[in-house]
């Protein structure tokens, strides 16, 4: 068969946490038109790319694309000659109706390759320390579906682990038992394995069978002699939980945190005159200061597109805030002058440089909500500041609510951020510790939660 244009990834994601993307995964994400992602696919991974991206939502009882029209919607794009990404949670070809969207492909003759990634299964048994083998206990393993139930299969493995149960955990140990598993037999429900949230319900199946659960999607279900008492004393389960909302500039370490970013935000280049005007006169700027992740690539793009590039940049000091918008910056090619803590920039932009960061023309680059310290910091030392807005913020439909209760501490990078927090939450339980940036950030926390 002819082959038509454009060019097709299936890949998997990994159960939930976003750092198990495999290196192959994130070089192409960072190069395609177009990523197609499910519910599973967690926004603080996919809001890293900057591809056109269509939620196609699929999960059991919540179908926002059905899977014929996630098929058709792939080669849509991939007719125009897009290079296409189709992100899924876990692995493709594991529960994944992976092949079934090769044969589509197939047979309209598109061109693809599938990218692995690590499935529910593995992660649940590395975040539990489940051993899915183990020497003496278990030599054998098998993955299964858990519905329907009238149809679950129960094979000869020393662990078998079945997929997608949320919906009736209790209903599927009753199946087993009816099919030959003893009710002593060990059992361990693991809901939203590797991520923030994660859950573990362990017994056997003869407890689980009287126990009325509220078990949520995704989960699975772990069988077998292997599982033991470290599941609530896990490496993972010891970790602190800590909700990040804002930019933390390397405040929390990932070998001692589970850190959870603030996922709320779709962001969305500006292409106004205002935009444009700033890129024609960019050379009249004598710096400019980047405190915001997303707006250095949305100021680099804009700068491109008006037939400009970094060396119109040359007469300017770039400044940053924080580890993370300089390594966005030096992935542009460019080396930031100065580089601010996030969460002491007021104090030292009166320092910098002896007598402090003053008579510069200052452009600003951002979301329209750049913080009042830090525009009054630069304007009390006497620089002409220029907010320049290109890029907006908003819901993302597809995310869901932070679970608070899962939470250990919430740090706030800025005044806009606790804007942001409140406007989703009513309150913040007292157990949670909560920690801000800076004075005028504690302020607007007590101001608008402990007022």
């Amino acid at each position: 068969m002819k082959r038509s244009g454009g060019y097709v990834y299936i890949i998997g994601a990994g159960p939930g946490d976003p750092e198990l993307l495999t290196i192959k995964a994130e070089r192409v994400l960072h190069e395609v038109d177009v990523i197609l992602y499910d519910n599973l696919v967690s926004s603080e991974l996919i809001e890293q790319f900057d591809a056109l991206k269509i939620y196609t939502g699929k999960r059991k009882d919540r179908h926002h694309f059905e899977q014929d029209a996630i098929n058709e919607e792939i080669v849509r794009h991939a007719r125009q000659g897009k290079t296409v990404a189709r992100l899924k949670g876990g692995d493709p070809f594991v529960f994944g109706r992976g092949g079934e969207e090769i044969a589509y492909m197939r047979k309209k003759g598109i061109e693809y390759e599938i990218i692995p990634g690590i499935t529910a299964a593995h992660g649940a048994s590395a975040y539990t320390e489940i051993p899915l083998t183990m020497r003496n206990i278990s030599s054998s393993v098998a993955f299964c579906t858990g519905h329907p139930l009238e149809k679950i299969h129960v094979p000869d493995a020393d662990t078998i682990v079945y997929y997608m149960v949320a919906s009736a955990a209790s209903d599927v140990s009753k199946a087993l038992i009816d099919k030959g598993k003893a009710e002593t037999t060990k059992v361990a429900i693991v809901q939203n394995a590797t991520r923030y949230n994660q859950k573990i319900f362990a017994g056997t199946l003869g407890e689980l069978k009287n126990r009325d659960l509220q078990v949520v999607s995704p989960a699975l279900l772990i069988l077998g002699e292997n599982i033991n008492e470290f599941i609530a004393d896990s490496w993972y389960a010891k970790k602190k939980k800590v909700l990040i909302a804002g930019d933390d500039s390397g405040r929390y370490t990932p070998r001692h945190h589970v850190i959870v970013r603030y996922p709320f935000t779709v962001v969305k280049s500006i292409d106004n005159k205002e935009v444009r005007r700033c890129m024609e006169k960019i050379g009249d700027y004598s710096c400019v200061l980047f405190t915001d992740f997303h707006a250095v690539g949305y100021f680099f793009n804009a700068l491109v597109e008006s037939g400009r590039d970094a060396r119109h940049l040359a007469n300017a000091s770039i400044c940053v805030t924080g580890k993370k918008v300089s390594a966005e910056l030096l992935r542009h090619g460019v080396k930031p002058d100065y580089s601010f803590d996030a969460g002491n920039i007021v104090e030292e932009l009166r320092t910098v440089r002896g007598d402090g960061f003053s008579g510069e023309d200052v452009l600003l680059p951002g979301s329209g909500s750049i913080d009042d310290p830090v525009v009054n910091a630069l304007t009390a030392l006497h620089n002409r500041v220029t907010p320049l807005q290109v890029h907006v913020q908003g819901l993302d439909s597809s995310d869901e609510l932070i679970d608070l209760d899962c939470i250990d501490e919430i740090y706030f990078s800025a005044p806009s951020c606790v804007e942001n927090f409140k406007s989703f939450y009513e309150a913040i339980p007292e157990n949670i510790t909560v920690t801000t940036a800076d004075r005028e950030t504690g302020m607007e926390y007590k101001k608008l939660f402990r007022g």
